[in-house]
């Protein structure tokens, strides 16, 4: 039977382009690909940083006819903070929010079925007399991520701050939840979202956030050809990933290399946070390479993929991909959440920094334990994370 084409507007914060700047990126093309080639099309998107000077080659390489873009540029400082209060919304709504995006959308949205809003801050986009169906693609649980960042931050006042801010994201998200019509979201996000079984199963779709499932068909690399290096890939503007790198660093490099004197730890990422790059210059061993075009550089030269993550919710893509890759892993259990591993067979998860270093120093030496570890991570990604079941899931949603 064939699909029934419909109108759907497409809202999304970010540029999602070039698909290799990160894993949200990626996801969210992947979803702007669905639905251009099997409906009718109307993406809208704000330019944030470097996103405008992408735009004319996504519309080249995408095809894409029906679009509007608009620049968007908001700092996040005490002044916007401020501003955010009188308005009512978190910062990150106002951060996304422009008058004339809105007038937009609401012009044109009751010329179509149905309307797809990625991350909370595009739900506030949706007109309220919209008579369509309203599709809410959730990336993480949201609120959950600084509620999190609360609990790890040392100083009071940016505690107080960042409770507060997780309390007002809480209060729209939820709200933003109850008024779509379809939730689209990773497995535990949707249990955050919704507690109630019977309530959930109604409109939410366990919606995977993964990542590059062509690598699965990568044999995995030799062991005895590797180096003792470690690697780990993600955007190093995300205060989470920033702050766990710090933790694992911080507790963790000089005891891995009072055994191992030729270890490097190479942190890959685009416009590293400036408490990264003091890192760097304080260990000679700890390279950051900026953003890199083709990871097998790094996935065929070191033996262990490091995600230190203490805070954050959903499925982390850089996970998924370390599955699809057959890189033995060592994560947190936050850097596993949601996801259908078993530790010590597919991956190791260790919360403190002691086991967390020995889990390394497990994986640096003993061929056997690494070649399980590869070999049964592809077997999980193989069996959960691909493309093909989220787009039968995206085919009953729209």
């Amino acid at each position: 039977m064939e699909k029934q084409r419909k109108k759907v507007i497409h809202i999304t914060i970010h540029l999602p382009y070039p698909t290799n700047h990160g894993a949200s990126l990626f996801n969210s093309f992947k979803l702007f690909s669905y639905l251009h080639k099997n409906h009718d099309l109307f993406f809208a998107c704000l330019l944030k940083g470097e996103d405008a000077k992408y735009k004319d080659h996504f519309v080249k390489d995408t095809g894409i006819k029906n679009y509007y873009f608009e620049s968007l540029n908001v700092e996040r400082n005490g002044i916007n903070l401020l501003k955010s209060y009188a308005k009512g919304i978190s910062i990150n709504m106002f951060r996304s929010y422009s008058a004339t995006f809105k007038k937009k959308i609401a012009t044109i949205a009751n010329g179509y079925d149905v309307i797809v809003a990625e991350h909370y801050e595009a739900m506030q986009y949706v007109p309220k007399n919209f008579k369509g169906k309203v599709v809410f693609r959730t990336h993480n649980a949201e609120y959950l991520i600084w509620s999190r960042y609360a609990e790890v931050e040392k100083d009071m006042i940016k505690k107080i701050v960042i409770n507060s801010e997780a309390k007002r994201i809480k209060h729209w998200e939820l709200k933003y939840v109850k008024l779509a019509d379809v939730i689209l979201g990773g497995t535990n996000d949707n249990e955050i979202h919704e507690p109630d079984p019977a309530k959930r199963k109604l409109k939410f779709y366990d919606y995977l956030h993964i990542g590059e499932d062509d690598q699965i068909k990568i044999p995995v690399p030799d062991f005895n050809t590797l180096e003792n290096s470690l690697v780990y890939v993600g955007t190093l503007t995300w205060e989470a990933n920033i702050e766990g790198l710090i933790w694992f660093v911080e507790g963790c490099w000089e005891n891995l290399k009072k055994q191992f004197s030729e270890l490097k730890l190479y942190i890959i990422g685009k416009r590293p946070d400036e408490r990264l790059m003091d890192l760097s210059k304080k260990y000679s061993d700890i390279i950051i390479t900026g953003f890199v075009e083709n990871l097998e550089e790094y996935f065929t030269k070191c033996k262990v993929n490091v995600i230190p993550l203490r805070f954050g919710s959903g499925m982390k893509v850089k996970t998924i991909n370390g599955l699809c890759r057959g890189i033995p892993m060592v994560t947190t259990t936050i850097g596993a959440e949601g996801l259908q591993v078993t530790n010590e067979k597919d991956i190791f998860i260790a919360d403190d920094l002691d086991t967390f270093a020995e889990k390394i120093k497990l994986l640096l030496t003993d061929k056997t334990t690494w070649e399980n570890i590869a070999n049964e991570s592809k077997k999980t990604a193989a069996q959960y994370y691909t493309w093909d079941s989220l787009y039968k899931i995206l085919d009953e949603a729209i």
